[in-house]
């Protein structure tokens, strides 16, 4: 959760002006976090989920992956997207996290196998 919370005006992607499009643009942005942190103790996989914008990971995102030490966890990012494809975005978190082993990342829709998908990764077989 973001500390300031992200309002139906800041999520306007048609406005240049709007937060999460100024935040997007500025690859260095980093907004507050507004929950206290969480304990990653006794997780050896970590699936890591958010939506695109603009076609990346929101910097929240960036700013919770640099907030934590994934040394010895299995990330396995994913996002939820109506059309726009992961793209960099699992890249971008694990250069961002500097630790942990990063699975390649995968789409979402509605349409989504996802049981599917979980039971298709190496790690599960």
């Amino acid at each position: 959760m973001a500390a300031q919370p992200y309002t139906s005006d800041d999520l306007n992607y048609n406005d240049n002006n709007s937060r999460t499009t100024k935040e997007q643009n500025e690859k260095t942005v980093r907004p507050e976090i507004g929950s206290e942190k969480i304990s990653l103790n006794g997780y050896d996989t970590i699936f890591i989920g958010f939506p695109i914008w603009w076609g990346e990971e929101p910097r929240i995102m960036d700013t919770f992956v640099e907030s934590y030490d994934f040394s010895e966890k299995t990330m396995i990012p994913f996002c939820t997207s109506g059309s726009s494809d992961i793209g960099a975005s699992g890249d971008n978190l694990k250069a961002n996290a500097g630790s942990g082993n990063w699975l390649k990342g995968e789409r979402l829709s509605l349409s989504s196998d996802i049981e599917g998908w979980i039971n298709g990764l190496e790690l599960f077989n």
